[in-house]
């Protein structure tokens, strides 16, 4: 037995009936947001990009921070890679937001709920066992191959530690300051948002990171669809057997996903410290 057949026809008939609806909000998608949000990041002068990411590690984590962070983001420029470069980080960009607007009320709802919690847990557990691959299939069968199929499939692949960090931050959220915020006359709203969601904040942006990482690793599987970010770069690689063009996109994918770690855990680190939620 096997359940192919149905999940085939699931496929087919969203795919017949919603056709259209989806193509034209594919469109709408690309023309008033990704084209745009691209250009915007391709039109940023170098020096820019530069600066800021050196002016974000410096505020953060200091003049070392700043450096590293600096050094990094030089390297993408002197491979030769930096328009894919940016293209892959527009991409990313627009998948994390999509993963934190829907990871983020996913998992404050399962923290709410030990039964619901249980459930969203076992689909966040089912979804991590599938191969990256996989996500591509019924997503170009739905809206074909370009940026949006790599963004859906990416979003899809990387909202699982968003809604898991979420829904972990919460939790470890004292049962004794929650009392002593509804002793003073806190609302639940008002606990929510200037009690639970400040002092979960490390663990979700600990949550950010992990998207962000998978996010770099889905990139490169998803060069499968048309893309022309450091993905594609790789895939040319591979095609063509240059060691050379496939090893320095993949220390550029790398260059991304280490600055954000850098900078998301310092940022976590010195949070947790100043509300003495460290050891």
């Amino acid at each position: 037995m096997t359940s192919a057949p149905f999940w085939d026809a699931v496929v087919i008939y969203v795919s017949d009936e919603w056709y259209d609806g989806l193509q034209a909000f594919k469109n709408f998608l690309l023309s008033y947001v990704l084209i745009l949000s691209r250009n915007a990041l391709l039109w940023l002068p170098w020096p820019v990009v530069i600066a800021l990411v050196a002016m974000t590690g410096y505020r953060i984590g200091g003049g070392k921070l700043a450096a590293t962070v600096a050094t990094l983001a030089a390297f993408l420029l002197i491979t030769g890679f930096w328009v894919p470069t940016m293209i892959t980080l527009y991409m990313i960009a627009m998948a994390v937001v999509v993963s934190i607007l829907i990871g983020l009320p996913i998992g404050l709802l399962a923290s709410r709920n030990e039964r619901l919690s249980s459930f969203i847990l076992l689909i966040c557990d089912t979804l991590q066992t599938f191969p990256s691959f996989v996500y591509l299939i019924p997503v170009v069968m739905l809206v074909k191959v370009g940026d949006v199929a790599a963004i859906t499939a990416v979003i899809a692949y990387a909202t699982v530690p968003m809604i898991r960090y979420t829904n972990l931050g919460l939790r470890r959220v004292s049962a004794q300051t929650k009392e002593a915020a509804e002793a003073i006359g806190c609302t639940k709203r008002q606990l929510l948002w200037k009690v639970e969601l400040p002092l979960a904040l490390p663990e979700i942006m600990l949550g950010i990171n992990q998207t962000i990482t998978m996010g770099l690793f889905m990139v490169a599987i998803a060069a499968l669809v048309g893309t022309k970010d450091l993905g594609q770069q790789i895939a040319w690689a591979l095609s063509d057997g240059d060691t050379r063009r496939g090893l320095i996109a993949g220390l550029c994918i790398a260059s991304l996903g280490i600055t954000a770690d850098r900078i998301l855990r310092t940022w976590s680190r010195k949070r947790s410290e100043a509300l003495g939620l460290t050891g």
